[in-house]
This record gives C-alpha cells, sequence and structure tokens, in this order.
C-alpha cells in the first residue's frame, strides 16, 4: 500500500484547538513522559495558525508520516488557536517540535524557552529561507491602490505575533504614513482568515504571508481575480522550526537532517508519502538550515516599530 493512502487517522491525532495556560492530559503530556524528555516515544510537532485544522492537518500529514518513520516514534500534530499557543507549548514542554513565524520564534528565543533553530521554509530547491507579507483589498475596491490609502479602512491582520500578518504590515504602514490611530485594526486569528474577511467584505483591506492566496484558490475557497495585491513587503526570512533544547543532541540532530535532507517535495513524492502539488508544505518546497543570527533582520524590523511584543521577556 502507498505511505499516502496509509490510514492511520492523522486528523485523529490533531488536538483540539487550544490555549494552553490550563493544559489537561493529553497526548502531548505523553510526549514528555513516555521514555524521558530527553528520548520521549511521542513528539508533539506545534504549528502557528495559517489555515483551518483540517487544512492544517492535510499539508502536514506527508511530513508527520516521514517523521513517525524516520524516528520511529509516534508525532501528533497540535493546532493551536493562537501564535502565543505555540510559544507556551514549547516552554511548557508540551511540544518538541514548533513551527513558528519568524516573529514568534524571536519572542519564544527572548522570553526564555528552550529552543533550539534548525530549520526554514524554501519556495524552491535550493533557494534561500525567505518569503514576504502582502497587502490586498477586493479587485473591484478602484479606492485602494497603495498602504497609504489604508487610512480610514477596516484593516484585517492575522495575530500581534504574526511576521508577514502584522509586523512587517506595521512596519510598512507607518513608513507610508498611516499611524496606528487612522484605521480600524481587526486580528482575523490565521492567514486564510485574514483573506477570506477581505473577500467577504468583512474587512476592507487585509495582510498575509505571501503563499496563502494560491493555496485557497487551489482548494476552490478563494477564486482568481478576487483580491488584488497592492503591497509587497522586503523579505523575510522563511518560518523557522524549532526543536525544544529538552531533547537529545542526538535526536535534535537527527530532527535536523530529517528537515533539511528530507522534509521536500522532491523526496516526499518519490518515496510516496504524497502526490503532485500535495507535497509542497503551505506551498513551499521545503526546508533548508538556518541559526539565530539569521533573524536580525526581524530583530531590525522589531526595533523600527517598537511593538511591545517584540520585547517580550527581553
Amino acid at each position: 500500500m502507498s505511505r499516502h493512502l496509509r490510514t492511520h487517522a492523522l486528523a485523529a491525532a490533531v488536538l483540539l484547538p487550544m490555549v494552553l495556560t490550563a493544559c489537561g492530559s493529553s497526548a502531548a503530556d505523553d510526549a514528555s513522559s513516555s521514555s524521558g524528555k530527553d528520548n520521549p516515544g511521542t513528539l508533539a510537532l506545534a504549528v502557528v495558525p495559517s489555515e483551518d485544522a483540517t487544512s492544517t492537518a492535510q499539508h502536514y500529514k506527508p511530513l508527520i508520516e516521514l517523521l513517525e518513520d524516520e524516528t520511529g516514534k509516534k508525532v501528533v500534530l497540535q493546532k493551536v488557536t493562537n501564535y502565543a499557543a505555540v510559544i507556551e507549548a514549547q516552554r511548557a514542554h508540551k511540544a518538541q517540535i514548533a513551527v513558528y513565524g519568524p516573529l514568534s520564534y524571536i519572542v519564544a528565543k527572548n522570553s526564555g524557552v528552550g529552543l533550539e533553530p534548525i530549520a526554514a521554509t524554501i519556495l524552491a530547491k535550493g533557494a534561500t529561507p525567505g518569503y514576504w507579507s502582502y497587502g490586498f483589498t477586493r479587485s473591484t475596491n478602484k479606492d485602494v491602490g497603495a498602504l497609504s490609502d489604508f487610512k480610514g479602512r477596516k484593516v484585517c491582520f492575522v495575530d500581534e505575533n504574526s511576521t508577514s500578518g502584522y509586523l512587517y504590515p506595521h512596519a510598512g504602514l507607518l513608513k507610508a504614513g498611516v499611524q496606528d490611530d487612522a484605521y480600524t485594526k481587526v486580528m482575523a486569528g490565521g492567514h486564510d482568515a485574514s483573506v477570506l474577511s477581505v473577500v467577504r467584505g468583512n474587512c476592507d483591506v487585509g495582510f498575509s504571508d505571501s503563499t496563502i492566496q494560491q493555496l485557497l484558490i487551489n482548494q476552490g475557497k478563494l477564486q482568481k481575480g478576487d483580491l488584488k495585491t497592492v503591497w509587497k513587503s522586503p523579505v523575510i526570512p522563511g518560518s523557522p522550526v524549532a526543536v525544544s533544547t529538552d531533547l537529545s543532541a542526538a535526536l535534535r540532530g537527527q530532527l535536523s537532517d530529517i528537515f533539511t535532507k528530507k522534509a521536500n517535495a522532491d523526496y516526499l513524492k518519490s518515496k510516496g508519502y504524497c502526490d503532485g502539488d500535495d507535497c509542497r508544505i503551505f506551498g513551499y518546497w521545503g526546508y533548508a538550515p538556518v541559526k539565530d543570527s539569521d533573524y536580525k533582520s526581524v530583530r531590525d524590523v522589531c526595533a523600527a516599530t517598537g511593538d511591545a511584543q517584540c520585547e517580550a521577556g527581553s
């Protein structure tokens, strides 16, 4: 049987959305106790919100299967309700692996979470990790053609700890002369939610990362031409995968090798984990190695905006 037809029911492994301030017993608890924190029998992978839980599970299914086969461990996908919950999952030793946005990684690092960045998303084989933030509105909106036109509008962001969904847009607006009190701020909670809120007229304009619109088109949730992009940010360092420093050096090294050498569309397809575009994870080809210093430019944008969340715990 091909791997992409395995019926190990990944959806059942997706933990219910939660805010990790009052965690009860769960598969993630088992991850910390089954054979010690340094080499647990179960690994929990926490993911920042980009899409609804079902879509997220489908996108990560090939990666989950790869991780299970390579490590011999059970891997559960922990889809949380907001960016802060990913940080708290690793702080509370509930997630051994976390997919961060660049800003939420910095916030976690600044606040003392024990983590090590091992890889970041890349759009194509051999590419440098990086992506963009897009500012957009409905194609029929003739009154908006630049960030300066966001003044007086209802603006959808993603989350205050989102790099492409808040930090870089905030910096862009300030540079365009649009101060915080010049628009109505809405936090949509996910990149897909920000896009769809603009399409549906709940927001006049919005921001998201540069891959989500195509994903929504592929899923039939968005029609090509529904939106027009009026702003593109400077390049943002790739979204990092970080592993808990609770894990042994050997296991951290193994996970780094899996992400940077095997967790890519070409390898996943060749081994039967997925087919075609389903082998791309949220539109990305795969991962490349990263280190903490690669996120200096994000720290510089933080300094420019003065956003409080950038300084959390520092």
